[in-house]
């Protein structure tokens, strides 16, 4: 009877404990679903349990997170919104610091054929040294025709890794030559100046990175120094920057003032640029079209506020909201909107573009050409130069 006893003891105080720790990790399981079920990801946390559970497969996960975040970024409805890969965050990085990598040239495809036409040349580039001009036409990437490959393709077979040597075939006055370019990294150059006729002085600014300011500042300064009489700002398809770079710049042209004013969500706001009393006492000009953007419309807003001059053109893009960037500890990274901004004035932009003080729109006959069209017979230099001619007499 003991022996019977102690055995049916044991199987009782075996059920019981089974029992126990059942009842332990249903209430536990029952926690956490109920805790979780309040959060914003319960969905989610659902679907990583069924995949891990029941998923016939690999799971790759960091692909998932990347698109997880993506996913996020894109549920945000923000479209300057962004997710970047450790290697694109690099890039981006590298782009805004006015780091680059190439031949140090900036082409568009000809108008006219599947060519790649040179619009600038940056100064210290590769491409300089190897004797390549502005208006030179790429006709061929070692000794394949951008005629049969099409200009993409052909743009495409120029991207090398540094060190690499390729053979380009020029067009130019109706001549070719073949010269041999190695990709290199340089200081991309964002300021491209000219002295136009009557003493003018005409800016090409292509975009705000961390190398703009400074050669802002010495292009301005060697026209001045040249004895122009005015200034000419190309704005022109210039999509922004980094708001650094362009308060500086305006810092440089403008008398004492607040330059960009931010309003945050909690409705707070914060001023984060602003100019002292030293200027440049010449009259200017700024040039537009629909594709300037973001810092190039605070610049542009900026000459019009400080009653520096005025802007010929197109109305601008209209984007009045800052983004900012946030590093995940892999080295990706996130960016979205997290203020609107505002000029001298006060007046927002945003969504509404500046309207230009002389409107000119190009015909699509000019449009289409007029990056290949010299720089004294641009129909909107040509207003800019009409204008400050009659405000000189």
């Amino acid at each position: 009877m003991r022996l019977r006893t102690r055995k049916l003891n044991t199987k009782i105080l075996l059920t019981a404990v089974i029992t126990a720790v059942i009842s332990v990790f249903i209430s536990f399981f029952v926690f956490y679903l109920i805790f979780l079920s309040s959060g914003r990801y319960f969905k989610l946390t659902q679907l990583d349990f069924f995949a891990k559970n029941y998923f016939y497969g690999e799971i790759d996960t960091n692909k998932i997170n990347d698109l997880i975040i993506r996913g996020y970024v894109s549920g945000l409805d923000d479209r300057y919104a962004n997710y970047f890969s450790v290697e694109d965050t690099k890039k981006r990085n590298d782009g805004l610091q006015g780091k680059g990598e190439g031949i140090g040239v900036i082409v568009i495809k000809h108008p006219d054929s599947e060519n790649i036409y040179v619009e600038n040349v940056y100064q210290k580039g590769p491409a300089a040294a190897a004797g390549i001009k502005d208006g030179d036409q790429i006709i061929a990437v070692d000794g394949v025709l951008a005629a049969n490959t099409g200009y993409t393709s052909a743009v495409d077979s120029m991207l090398k890794p540094v060190g690499e040597t390729m053979t380009l075939t020029l067009l130019r006055d109706g001549k070719t030559s073949d010269v041999e370019v190695t990709i290199t990294t340089f200081a991309a150059q964002t300021v491209f100046e000219k002295m136009l006729d009557n003493d003018y002085g005409y800016i090409k600014i292509t975009a705000f990175n961390g190398e703009t300011p400074l050669q802002f500042r010495n292009a301005v300064n060697r026209l001045v120094s040249s004895g122009v009489k005015a200034l000419i700002f190309d704005l022109r398809s210039n999509g922004g920057g980094t708001v650094d770079s362009v308060c500086e710049m305006v810092d440089f042209l403008c008398p004492k003032g607040d330059i960009m004013t931010v309003k945050y969500s909690d409705g707070s706001t914060e001023v984060i640029g602003s100019s002292d009393e030293n200027e440049i006492d010449l009259p200017m000009v700024v040039l537009t079209n629909k594709a300037t953007a973001s810092a190039s419309e605070l610049f542009t807003a900026s000459i019009k506020d400080f009653g520096k001059g005025i802007s010929i053109g197109d109305t601008t893009y209209g984007k009045g909201v800052m983004q900012s960037t946030y590093s995940f500890t892999d080295g990706s990274s996130v960016v979205f909107t997290v203020a609107e901004f505002f000029p001298h004035s006060m007046v927002s932009f945003n969504e509404k573009g500046i309207e230009p003080d002389i409107k000119h729109t190009l015909t699509p006959e000019q449009e289409k050409y007029r990056h290949i069209t010299p720089t004294e017979k641009d129909p909107i230099v040509k207003v800019a130069i009409d204008y400050l001619n009659e405000d000189e007499q």
